[in-house]
């Protein structure tokens, strides 16, 4: 396997003010998943613990993995500031072994998007079960970019995703995204450019980074689910408690063993 995405430079430094997925509201879903099944959890891909922190803040005992170290320091660094504890380990999401088991295993922000060949996909996910108790439960929320699929051309050039706020020195961070799809192979390719730009909105460093995503439609990942031993599956759209609609872009595995 060739080594997984690592987010690193000003994608990382940055992902909190401009990342998408910071003004996400998923927290509230795991929370009750967590209620309902008490005891350790494990966050693979916490990054800068967007869910991570939140979960140490609520006294749950919580192990995060990932495989960007300068996402790990990040997340270090907020825990410390907030006087909370977790595990942190850096480490490749899709084959791991921490030699403990956890009665929750969360794979939040779509990061098992970016698992893109079969050999990958069922080693995060034998890994999984592995490290889950008797009884525990995976949860695996996954993206389809139903948006890009319909009615949408099959590419589209560089355009500002999104601009951070002025910090004290008036600088700023400036986002921006194209991308191309493949429906056939089922493949979204995202061409990211990260800014940095001083007080008068000149560039001071730029980086281009490039993402491919790979989207499993329900019947798929259900047998892959149960090819690594999943029994018992549920699967929720969006963030709620209610089956996916056939446009939900969210769809949510709740997967026990």
């Amino acid at each position: 396997m060739d080594k997984p995405y690592e987010y690193c430079g000003i994608e990382a430094s940055s992902y909190d003010l401009i990342d998408e997925l910071s003004d996400f509201d998923d927290y509230p879903f795991y929370r009750f998943l967590i209620e309902s099944n008490p005891g350790q959890v494990l966050d693979l891909g916490c990054g800068t613990g967007r869910i991570l922190c939140p979960l140490a803040r609520d006294g749950i005992s919580v192990t995060g993995i990932d495989s960007s170290h300068e996402m790990l320091e990040i997340c270090q660094e907020k825990l410390s500031r907030s006087g909370l504890e977790a595990k942190l380990s850096l480490g490749d999401m899709r084959k791991f072994d921490l030699s403990s088991q956890f009665d929750s295993i969360l794979i939040p922000g779509f990061t098992f998007n970016l698992f893109l060949d079969t050999h990958e996909i069922e080693g995060c996910l034998d890994a999984c079960f592995k490290h889950l108790k008797t009884s525990g439960q995976l949860v695996l929320p996954t993206y389809i970019p139903w948006e890009m699929l319909e009615g949408e051309p099959n590419q589209k050039p560089l355009k500002k995703r999104s601009e951070s706020s002025s910090d004290q020195n008036g600088s700023r961070i400036v986002a921006w995204q194209g991308w191309e799809i493949n429906r056939f192979d089922q493949l979204l390719q995202l061409r990211n450019r990260f800014q940095h730009l001083d007080f008068n909105g000149i560039v001071q460093s730029e980086e281009d980074r490039t993402m491919a995503l790979r989207w499993h439609l329900p019947y798929d990942m259900l047998t892959l689910l149960r090819k690594c031993g999943f029994g018992d599956v549920s699967v929720y759209g969006d963030f709620t408690f209610d089956p996916p609609e056939s446009d939900s872009e969210s769809v949510i595995y709740v997967a026990r063993r």
